[in-house]
């Protein structure tokens, strides 16, 4: 087996990954705490999204849309997360910026799919970028806030939020360059796309896991 046929196998991993998470916060959802919730919404979206995707490829050439779609509801759920759970209430700076994130994003969708019949050599979307980079600010104004006032003692808040970071960081890195890694031809993109996908897998891995630790604990 080769290297590009493991990267090919390993994305066919996502879905069962998912399906395992929303199998386990389905089962202990009425033990789960806000946002446990939350994290359960964010893999039913998540694995909505993938098997969507991959039933469009079938029926049309492209299912680019369901980047900025997934980009999207992933900066909704986890804005809502912080905003809401995490944080201190009352931080308009930060509903200001998702705010006008959440309609950066939406505007490339009109631009890309309503506006424009754009293929896949000139389609450079930054709705990933915008997502995964409000997310980094969610998770850094969380550590400042928590290490400010030495309030913040449940460590499985701060574990999250660790991962939350490092994931969004890496997940920012490889989608900068992403017209390149999709227009690339010397089979380099495929190391970008297995290191990514190996990432969310760890990170869906992660996500199932505290849904079932904060479940057992809860029951």
């Amino acid at each position: 087996m080769t290297f590009i046929e493991g990267v090919q196998y390993l994305g066919d991993l996502s879905p069962v990954f998912l399906t395992v998470g929303v199998i386990t916060g389905a089962f202990l959802y009425k033990n789960l705490n806000k946002s446990h919730k939350i994290i359960f919404y964010y893999l039913l979206a998540m694995l909505v999204s993938d098997v969507a995707g991959r039933v469009l490829i079938n029926y049309y050439e492209s299912n680019r849309i369901f980047l900025l779609l997934y980009s999207l509801v992933e900066l909704i759920l986890f804005m809502y997360l912080y905003l809401k759970i995490f944080l201190s209430k009352g931080n308009k700076l930060l509903a200001v910026i998702g705010g006008l994130s959440i309609c950066y994003i939406i505007g490339e969708i009109l631009y890309y799919f309503v506006l424009n019949n754009t293929n896949a050599l000139v389609f450079q979307p930054y709705s990933k970028v915008v997502d995964n980079f409000f997310i980094i600010l969610l998770s850094l104004t969380f550590l400042y806030e928590k290490m400010s006032s030495y309030k913040e003692s449940r460590w499985d808040n701060f574990r999250l939020n660790i991962v939350v970071l490092v994931f969004f960081t890496l997940n920012t890195i490889i989608y900068l360059p992403f017209n390149f890694l999709v227009n690339e031809t010397t089979g380099v993109k495929f190391y970008f796309w297995g290191c990514h996908i190996l990432f969310l897998l760890i990170f869906y891995g992660f996500l199932t896991s505290e849904i079932w630790r904060n479940g057992k604990i809860r029951k």
